[in-house]
């Protein structure tokens, strides 16, 4: 097992807004090579697979620039520097993004987005019981649909590359190992 490499030193290279990035000096176990490594901090991220009672996913169409195009997605986002629970966020959330509101929400678990450069975690949450209760509420740099799809037709979205986003993938790899190969019976 590789071991833990010496951190020598960090520079903040930029602020903005909810992301930082910092160089961080290492050292090399193996070599005792000093080698410096970009980072991103950010806070804490929510997503929620969430389920109707008539046996349907809300997801979310939203344009995502990294990308440059559209994509199918589970809710999600930052958490609020004010929650002190994820699952308030996770609430927030789906409410914001869908309109839906949960009967049950249960923690699947949590994942690094990408532990090559981010140092946040993201908390996936399953909401059971879903229904939708309110209008869509976005950040001025939201723009959504919502789109509701039946979970038997999920395998094959993902399949045809509909849904992509590798948290959201996460999210539903979570959900379908706690609740069996197809994710039904929650």
């Amino acid at each position: 097992m590789p071991d833990d490499w010496e951190r020598l030193g960090d520079e903040t290279l930029l602020r903005y807004l909810v992301f930082h990035v910092r160089k961080s000096r290492r050292r090399s176990p193996r070599t005792g090579a000093e080698i410096g490594f970009f980072l991103i901090d950010t806070p804490n991220w929510v997503t929620v697979v969430a389920l109707t009672t008539d046996d349907r996913i809300v997801l979310v169409r939203q344009f995502r620039h990294g990308s440059e195009r559209a994509l199918l997605e589970v809710p999600g986002g930052l958490i609020d520097p004010h929650e002190d629970d994820p699952a308030e966020a996770a609430v927030r959330e789906l409410r914001e993004e869908s309109g839906y509101e949960a009967g049950r929400l249960e923690l699947l678990g949590d994942m690094n987005p990408n532990p090559a450069i981010f140092s946040n975690r993201c908390y996936a949450y399953l909401a059971t019981d879903c229904r939708k209760v309110a209008e869509l509420d976005l950040d001025p740099g939201e723009d959504i649909e919502v789109v509701t799809v039946p979970v038997a037709e999920l395998d094959e979205r993902i399949r045809r590359g509909e849904i992509e986003h590798s948290i959201c993938l996460g999210a539903i790899a979570l959900w379908r190992a706690g609740s069996g190969a197809n994710g039904a019976g929650s």
